[in-house]
């Protein structure tokens, strides 16, 4: 490298910075004093090898360390900015000492007027000992460069015309605009991408070339691209450890051959494939080499899809504890691949003391491309509460759509036997009837939520025989929000409204399953579970037509793993179709939540502020996830 007069020292200082970021630095002689630099591929190697230095009028700027600046240009937004790129230091005992402060400090600055386009500061350093040892940096930033202009050059075969035009125009920065690194770089980074998504997969940015004219100010750029060849899709090939039959795996493709490469769609069914939770292992690669080659050069290459398959068989269980419903566990087996098509076999058993459930569920996704299948379950139930008892076996059979992990919805049919007991006496029943239903999660987490919202529905148009016959649409919608007050999301408000509602039918000829009942740890705490709502002379609960909960929670995160929560839950159950206020009761609280794995451990407890003679003084709720 030459140096050059007065500059050779701020040139030793680029050669140190150039050997950090792996990048080439080359002074030469030109008319206008003339630069020429080569960086390498290094992103934050670019534009640094231009310093120079003055004095100027004072200006104190920081405790330790004292900035000088040359002229009153400067902003107070910059000054302020500067002033948070020098180093914490303490008070210099010797001039050595402060020197060396003084050093670091011209550094640091020199790096931040560098990423905003002053890559001719002019800097010294200097140590006042009229009063101790005070370090003092100087600073004029010189002329902030722009562009002169911005070439693409392509490096060995270039891409067809329209493609290498399109690939110009991608650079949105124009002569005069200011010569910011980021910004230039980010041109490069465009480039690359929109070659990319033209078909051209290899597209890579190679060594680009910068020529500075120190007196103009401006900088010439040339953005050096190999884009590689253009490529189509060709078959998908598998291998690897799996059970897997690849006529369902075919169904995820979301590209046909012939198909010009994407990396959104490759980015895609690698994404479609990790989302059946099939594989332990799951890659997707272009092949290394095509299998044929058109006469303008594009190529043709198989993706390679490499799959380990996890263990077939899983076991969860939980268990939860209140004072309204006892110790509550839940269990739960899942077996995959059961006909080796990416299907599921899930068998459920909740058991507490009010009831007791037994559910086997087939789920077959992606059975007509991806996010749409079927599921098939058989439920055996048996409930014992204080507002009935009821016996009942149902078959249902649905249509499962998932748009994408934020929304889904689904419809399908299903049918009963039901024998129950209630306040208006003993009957059997058959149900049949159809269901429709949606969810919309725009919340940043499934299991415990601090932004965002949810919002789901379901409604269910049914017939009742065997009793008296009716019919009878029942329809429930909930929202789910959450806000949080502090930038790190420790305090979080969370709030929730349930309404429902059924149409048709008289209360005593609804089945019981079908009324609404409020009160409890996912309902109103403070309340026992059906404990909120109409009940018969002799105080048994009778359910209703209509509903509305809310509730609202505070929740703080006072150390990693533990939270704190203040509640208070309002819930309203009527017999009319439209939901109301009138009986609205409400329960307040607080809790406490540990987070594990599986999401966070609550225990809250709950006191009735509307208690009626069979109320308890205060409830007890403990179980796994948040209330809402």
């Amino acid at each position: 490298m030459q140096k050059r007069g007065v500059g050779s020292p701020s040139l030793s200082l680029c050669v140190r910075v150039v050997m950090s970021m792996r990048t080439r630095c080359l002074v030469k002689k030109k008319t206008a004093q003339a630069f020429r630099l080569r960086s390498g591929q290094a992103l934050t190697g670019l534009f640094v090898c231009l310093w120079l230095m003055i004095a100027a009028p004072g200006l104190a700027f920081a405790d330790k360390v004292s900035l000088r600046l040359a002229d009153n240009v400067w902003s107070s937004e910059l000054i302020d900015e500067l002033r948070g790129t020098l180093p914490d230091e303490s008070k210099p005992q010797t001039g050595f000492e402060a020197q060396r402060q003084a050093k670091r400090a011209a550094e640091s600055l020199r790096t931040e007027l560098n990423t905003r386009g002053y890559y001719d500061p002019s800097i010294k350093t200097l140590v006042d000992t009229e009063d101790g040892f005070q370090p003092i940096v100087t600073i004029d930033p010189g002329r902030k460069f722009t562009l002169e202009s911005l070439t693409v050059d392509f490096l060995g075969d270039a891409p067809l015309d329209n493609d290498a035009q399109a690939a110009r125009d991608a650079v949105k920065l124009n002569p005069g605009d200011a010569a910011i690194p980021a910004e230039v770089i980010n041109q490069e980074t465009l480039i690359t991408t929109l070659l990319q998504t033209e078909g051209y997969p290899f597209a890579r940015a190679e060594e680009r070339q910068i020529i500075g004219d120190r007196e103009a100010g401006t900088l010439a750029i040339t953005y050096q691209i190999d884009s590689g060849p253009r490529v189509r899709f060709g078959d998908v090939e598998y291998s690897g450890e799996f059970r897997t039959k690849t006529s369902y795996l075919n169904k995820l493709i979301p590209f046909e051959r012939g198909e010009l490469y994407d990396p959104a769609a490759l980015a895609l069914y690698r994404g479609w494939i990790d989302e059946t939770r099939l594989f332990s292992v799951s890659t997707a690669r272009l092949a290394e080499e095509p299998v044929a080659v058109d006469e303008d050069g594009t190529q043709t290459r198989n993706v390679v899809v490499t799959l380990v398959e996890k263990k077939r068989h899983t076991l969860e269980a939980g268990i939860s504890l209140s004072t309204d419903k006892g110790v509550g566990v839940t269990s739960e087996l899942t077996r995959r691949n059961f006909t080796r098509r990416g299907d599921l076999l899930v068998g459920s058993f909740d058991i507490s003391e009010p009831e007791q459930t037994l559910d086997l569920e087939w789920r077959r996704p992606n059975e007509f491309g991806y996010g749409r299948g079927l599921v098939f379950g058989a439920e055996l139930t048996n409930e014992d509460t204080d507002a009935y008892e009821r016996q009942a076996f149902t078959l249902r059979a649905g249509y499962d759509v998932r748009e994408d992990h934020r929304f889904t919805y689904g419809y399908g049919v299903q049918a009963g036997l039901v024998r129950e007991q209630d306040e208006f006496g003993e009957r059997d029943l058959q149900l049949i009837g159809a269901y429709g239903q949606a969810s919309l999660d725009r919340a940043d987490s499934v299991l415990n939520a601090t932004k965002g919202w949810k919002l789901d529905g379901r409604i269910e148009p049914s017939a009742s025989f065997g009793g008296d016959e009716t019919q009878f649409v029942r329809s429930v919608a909930q929202i789910r929000g959450y806000y949080p007050v502090t930038e790190d999301r420790r305090l979080v408000l969370a709030g929730r409204l349930k309404v429902g509602t059924v149409f048709g039918g008289d209360l005593e000829s609804l089945p019981s399953a079908s009324r609404f009942f409020a009160g409890g740890g996912g309902s109103v705490r403070g309340y026992a579970y059906q404990a909120i709502g109409p009940r018969s002379a002799d105080a048994t609960p009778t359910g209703g037509r209509s509903l509305v909960e809310t509730a609202f929670e505070a929740r703080w995160q006072v150390r990693p793993k533990i939270g704190v929560v203040g509640f208070i839950d309002a819930g309203s159950v009527g017999t009319r179709e439209g939901p109301g206020f009138s009986d609205l009761r409400t329960g307040a609280g607080f809790g406490v939540r540990y987070d594990t794995v599986a999401g966070p451990l609550r225990v809250d407890v709950g006191i009735p502020l509307d208690k009626q003679e069979y109320d308890e003084d205060f409830q007890i709720y403990i179980s796994l996830g948040q209330a809402f």
